[in-house]
């Protein structure tokens, strides 16, 4: 009889740890696929690696040896007081969401900043569940954007 990989992934402890540089090759395609069924620009590349990698603020989801999910964010001024702002959190499963937001959580508050805002695309059901949770709550704001330059040419 065989065992269900599913059924092992299941029990399988759950390790949030710093992210490096060393892990573009992993975390790449799960960004990729991420944006593509959110509609979202990609977002890890080895400069977002290393920018985010010496934030303190940024993690790697592994279960059983295996990367299963990263979490981007930066500490920024805003200000009145430092904030942090999370860009990216993808994960395979609630638990593993769950665990990648109180690791962030958790390295806000031990870092003295006491707001922590978390952008998602709009479709993104998984993470309002893992949000609600974990205790965070919708903001009565929006967000726009506008790109200049290259960018913007390019997208036309």
């Amino acid at each position: 009889m065989t065992a269900n990989p599913l059924r092992i992934m299941a029990w399988m402890p759950l390790l949030v740890r710093p992210l490096t540089t060393e892990d573009l090759d992993k975390l790449k395609p799960i960004d990729s696929d991420y944006a593509r069924d959110a509609g979202c620009e990609e977002t890890v590349s080895a400069a977002s690696l290393s920018f985010y990698g010496r934030s303190g603020h940024a993690f790697v989801l592994e279960e059983g040896g295996r990367v299963s999910g990263f979490l981007l964010a930066q500490a920024v001024w805003n200000g009145q007081r430092p904030i942090v702002t999370v860009r990216r959190a993808v994960a395979f499963h609630d638990a593993g969401r769950h665990s990648l937001l109180e690791a962030v959580t958790k390295s806000a508050y031990d870092a003295g900043a006491y707001d922590i805002l978390v952008e998602h695309p709009e479709g993104d059901t998984a993470a309002e569940r893992a949000l609600f949770a974990c205790g965070y709550a919708p903001l009565p704001t929006r967000l726009y954007s506008r790109v200049l330059g290259s960018r913007a040419r390019a997208d036309s």
